[in-house]
């Protein structure tokens, strides 16, 4: 009569295909989120569902592996493989706070703590669950003072009007979704605003920009507000993305900029041409010369 081997576990077989599963849900979620704008809320939920499978994968493989040591059933490579996919599953989001501490706990940065720009266009954009967009100043002004002080307001020798087409253009070189233009008037003393959607390169998070341009016929000040839709903290991707903003309008401004002999021509072009004298012997010349033509 033969023996018949005896089968491994079928906790050890729920293991494997838990952390397998765990996974590949984490896998979809980042896909479909990034790809086809799966709402946040539900992307952090489903990831949430996937740990929580992680831990039921190391669960089950530690029951397989005490019937496995009890019996010396088959099923020892299942219960490792469950047990150290799941560890490295779980492993990654405790990674992941800990490199979140390194930064300062703010999502919402901005060149103007008293007045910072406001979202209007883009609260029609946000869902349920996301951040406020009124700006917290007890909580965020003296954190990024300390975090980002080299992030300030800017000051250009140009008239608003000006300023403002080149901020439009450097927001649309940065690959940004313009959602409001509104240019500044200066007649009615109104600045001008823009915003606009950006997100994150890997998981495509949604942050929102709001730049106002004000100032008069000749000189401008823009002021930049970039805030994280999620999260409490933004790893320093809000102030990277002001930083970027401001040197593509320096550069935008820069490329702009005119010339030294260009810059007196136009200075002479305003004033205009003295008109001529009568009198004098060139006077008395150009006449006779005009009179011979004639």
């Amino acid at each position: 009569m033969l023996a018949v081997p005896e089968r491994e576990p079928s906790a050890s077989r729920w293991a494997s295909r838990a952390a397998l599963f765990s996974f590949g849900l984490i896998v979809t979620t980042a896909f479909l989120h990034r790809v086809f704008g799966m709402a946040t809320p539900v992307a952090f939920n489903l990831v949430m569902v996937a740990l929580g499978i992680a831990v039921f994968s190391i669960a089950s493989a530690l029951a397989a592996a005490f019937m496995i040591w009890q019996t010396g059933r088959p099923g020892t490579a299942r219960v490792l493989f469950a047990v150290c996919f799941s560890l490295a599953i779980l492993t990654a989001p405790l990674l992941f706070v800990v490199w979140v501490r390194d930064y300062p706990q703010i999502f919402d940065v901005t060149t103007d703590f008293d007045r910072p720009p406001e979202f209007t266009a883009v609260t029609q954009l946000r869902t349920p669950g996301s951040n406020s967009v009124a700006y917290d100043r007890r909580h965020s002004a003296e954190t990024q003072a300390h975090a980002y002080p080299d992030i300030k307001p800017m000051t250009i020798g140009r008239s608003s009007e000006e300023v403002y087409a080149l901020v439009v253009d450097a927001v649309k070189r940065l690959k940004m979704e313009l959602v409001r233009e509104d240019a500044p008037d200066l007649d009615a003393g109104t600045p001008g605003m823009v915003e606009a959607v950006d997100r994150t390169l890997i998981m495509g998070f949604y942050d929102d920009v709001a730049i106002r341009v004000s100032g008069d016929g000749e000189t401008s000040r823009v002021d930049i507000r970039s805030a994280s839709r999620f999260g409490s903290g933004d790893m320093g991707r809000n102030a990277e993305r002001v930083r970027e903003l401001i040197k593509e309008i320096q550069a935008r401004v820069d490329a702009t900029m005119p010339s030294a002999q260009e810059g007196r021509e136009q200075a002479k072009q305003r004033k205009g041409a003295k008109p001529e004298r009568d009198g004098g012997p060139k006077s008395e010349t150009r006449r006779k010369s005009r009179a011979r033509e004639q």
